[in-house]
């Protein structure tokens, strides 16, 4: 716990730092600094077991930052950090965990938090969790908030539908590019999406999602798609697979194959 005489002999220092040439370097053990925005509620906090104070930045050991929105506020840790003095932008590194009041969460090595673009961005691998949807990738780019992202290589996604259970696999090579205000997510280059009805392969594919319901609207995919199910191998160039009906309609020349199990004779070619 950070003692109130901790707090003011903290902020003391760190003024004399910010507005004088003369300490080119502090050391500063239970750190704390704290923003009000014009209205007087809070804009953000950080508290740290340790910073030493540069010209320019300021390098926190054990970060523990807030971040006030005005229906949400950001948890963000990390082991180290480094603060821009002139404009605030954080770099984190080691052990980052991002938390909103919602429960969505964010884990990687690394990450630059932008707070004047309300952006983060890493190139290292994350790991995010939004409601029932779970994602994996390498490289992200996205608001604080998750109101739209970019992952942008080797993704893979997990999406439960919480009315039938089923569960939603999609990978991709990259980027995917979310929308979740709008309920949508498009994975580009080398999709695969897998469920209880089957295997979908195409270049491209956009996944539409009821926000609120977590429930899987409909999959439209494109290019080169193939979908397996069953002894059923379906080939065309659009494909849209509408969740609630667990229906599929074909676009652009489809051809079924379908490859009977042994003994019933040969395979046929319907189209």
């Amino acid at each position: 716990m950070i003692s109130k005489k901790s707090i003011l002999i903290a902020i003391s220092f760190l003024l004399i730092s910010l507005n004088s040439g003369a300490y080119s370097q502090q050391k500063i053990e239970n750190f704390y600094l704290s923003n009000l925005k014009e209205d007087g509620s809070r804009d953000w906090e950080v508290n740290g077991d340790e910073a030493l104070i540069g010209d320019e930045y300021i390098d926190i050991e054990n970060m523990i930052a807030n971040y006030y929105l005005e229906n949400d506020t950001i948890l963000i840790t990390s082991d180290k950090a480094r603060m821009n003095k002139n404009n605030m932008d954080v770099l984190l590194r080691d052990n980052v965990h991002i938390e909103n009041e919602e429960g969505a969460t964010l884990v990687t090595d690394s990450l630059n938090w932008q707070r004047g673009k309300n952006r983060i961005e890493t190139k290292d691998k994350v790991k995010t969790t939004k409601d029932a949807m779970q994602i994996t990738a390498k490289g992200l780019s996205a608001d604080t908030q998750f109101k739209t992202a970019d992952f942008e290589e080797d993704v893979e996604v997990t999406f439960a539908d919480m009315e039938s259970g089923d569960v939603t696999t999609a990978t991709c090579s990259g980027p995917l590019e979310i929308e979740y205000n709008n309920g949508k997510a498009v994975f580009n280059k080398d999709v695969v999406i897998t469920n209880p009805q089957g295997k979908m392969y195409s270049d491209k594919a956009t996944l539409f999602f009821d926000t609120e319901a977590k429930v899987l609207i409909k999959v439209v995919s494109e290019g080169n798609v193939k979908i397996i199910r069953d002894n059923n191998v379906t080939f065309s160039q659009k494909a849209t697979y509408l969740g609630k009906e667990e229906k599929i309609i074909l676009e652009g020349k489809p051809r079924i194959m379908y490859f009977p199990e042994e003994g019933e004779g040969e395979a046929k070619f319907p189209f």
